[in-house]
C-alpha cells in the first residue's frame, strides 16, 4: 500500500494510496487521552474523466494519474500570468522540502549520483 501518514500533536493525515496521485485524505483528530481520536473526516477528490484523446492513446501508464491535470492546469495559468512559481507550493517551500530530503539521505548514508559534465 502506498499511503502516507503525518502524525502531529494534534492528530494524523492519512494521504490514501496511490501515494503519489491520491483521491482521499483521512483526518483524525486527536482527543484527550492516550489513542483516543475526537473527530474522523474523510476529503474525496474525484478524478477528473479521460478524454477522447486520451483513451484513445491508450490511457495513462500509473493509477490516477489524470489526477495530474490540475497541477499542469495550475502550471498554464502561472505561466500566463506571468509567474515564476505558484501561490500553492512557492520557490522557498521547494527549497526547504529539498533541504529535509538531503538531510534524510545524509542520516540514512544515501550517496548522490555523479553526473559527468
Amino acid at each position: 500500500v502506498e499511503e502516507t501518514v503525518v502524525i502531529g500533536t494534534k492528530g494524523r493525515l492519512t494521504i490514501q494510496s496511490p501515494g503519489h496521485c491520491p483521491t482521499r485524505l483521512h483526518v483524525s483528530i486527536k482527543a484527550q487521552g492516550r489513542g483516543q481520536s475526537a473527530e474522523e473526516i474523510q476529503y474525496d477528490f474525484a478524478l477528473p474523466e479521460d478524454t477522447e484523446e486520451i483513451a484513445k492513446a491508450g490511457g495513462y501508464f500509473y493509477p490516477n494519474s489524470a489526477g495530474f491535470c490540475y497541477e499542469a492546469a495550475a502550471v498554464a495559468r502561472c505561466i500566463a500570468a506571468g509567474k515564476t512559481q505558484t501561490p500553492q507550493y512557492t520557490l522557498q517551500e521547494t527549497l526547504v522540502n529539498m533541504t529535509m530530503v538531503d538531510e534524510i539521505r545524509s542520516q540514512l548514508g544515501v550517496k548522490q549520483i555523479e553526473v559527468s559534465k
